[in-house]
């Protein structure tokens, strides 16, 4: 029972990174011009970068292979993330509250796969460790 829901959580952390590098992919302009407004050299190339990056490390997690890994890279594109798109520390008003929860919320989210990356993929994973 505890490793299906252990499996069901696994799958349930990373879809919002699969999702979201779907979207990056269908769609970049958004990141890109974030990015671009940040002076990042190649916006666009980025921001394909980042969707295929989401996508990708995130079909990992989700079967289970190389968890560990691809959770730690998980980790490191999410503080990246987190860095560039959420320092409400320099905004104000709604961007400001927003942007202060969507940071906390990427912490916990950190921390989960940060657990993942301890006790890796679990009994149904292609890894079954």
């Amino acid at each position: 029972m505890w490793n299906l829901v252990y499996a069901i959580g696994r799958v349930l952390l990373v879809a919002l990174f699969i999702k979201s590098g779907v979207e990056k992919l269908i769609d970049p302009s958004g990141l890109a011009g974030m990015l671009s407004g940040k002076a990042f050299p190649m916006p666009m190339v980025f921001a394909y970068l980042a969707g295929v990056a989401e996508v990708g490390l995130g079909i990992l997690v989700a079967i289970g292979w190389q968890t560990r890994i691809a959770a730690f890279g998980l980790v490191a594109f999410t503080i990246v993330a987190t860095l560039l798109a959420h320092n409400y520390w320099d905004m104000t008003g709604a961007a400001r509250r927003a942007n202060e929860t969507a940071f906390w919320k990427n912490l916990a989210i950190i921390g989960g796969l940060l657990m993942l990356m301890a006790s890796g993929a679990g009994r149904f994973s292609v890894d079954r460790r």
